[in-house]
């Protein structure tokens, strides 16, 4: 029986990021249009590797302990200061508490916090790719193979990203959501198709019951 292939249910088209765009950013769009999943790509659009929710979290507990370790670091060199009696002592702790308190310092340190590091510094790299031609028993065997959600689809022969295959589109495709309805060529919405529903659920989320 002939299969559908890669491009028939895809999700096309897909948001994307760059590798110098930050934490932050990347962030912003998870939330902004609720998915969990974002391939990095170049300026030519080759797939360079992929993020997750899971490395935005884990860029963001590198940043904090980061801070931290520096807050204790000072308050040490303070410490070991306040010990000390003679005029090389005094000068370092005079030296390390005008760093501290210098404006500057503390503006840069808080620009930094708010930059956080670019995706390049934390993405996955060397990511599985599929061709959009590969049929959906070769794809669904590569998901299961890789213990992954979602995998970029590329244009035949080459790294240019064309789209996003995840499990749900698999799952749409044996039709165990027959309740869902598409628009789209691809059997599977756009980013903006999802626009209106995602609008609706953060709507409805203050009827939330609490636990």
């Amino acid at each position: 029986q002939e299969q559908p292939t890669v491009g028939d249910f895809m999700t096309s088209p897909v948001l994307s990021v760059r590798p110098d765009m930050t934490e932050q950013q990347v962030e912003d769009l998870f939330t902004r249009y609720d998915v969990r999943a974002l391939p990095v790509v170049d300026e030519n659009n080759n797939v360079l590797g992929l993020v997750t929710y899971k490395e935005v979290a884990a860029a963001k507990q590198r940043m904090w302990n980061k801070e931290q370790q520096r807050l204790r670091q000072a308050a040490r060199e303070n410490v070991n200061g306040d010990g000390g009696n003679s005029s090389v002592s005094n000068q370092r702790q005079k030296d390390v508490q005008d760093e501290l308190q210098s404006e500057t310092a503390k503006k840069k340190a808080e620009e930094r916090r708010k930059r956080g590091t670019t995706v390049k510094a934390w993405m996955k790299q060397h990511v599985k790719t599929v061709e959009a031609s590969r049929t959906m028993a070769e794809v669904e065997a590569i998901l299961l193979a890789n213990d992954v959600g979602c995998i970029p689809v590329v244009k035949d022969g080459t790294m240019q990203l064309v789209g996003m295959v995840t499990r749900t589109d698999l799952l749409r495709q044996h039709r165990y959501y027959q309740s869902l309805h598409y628009h789209n060529k691809g059997m599977s919405d756009s980013i903006a198709a999802r626009k209106p529903i995602i609008e609706l659920r953060r709507k409805l989320k203050r009827f939330d019951l609490e636990e």
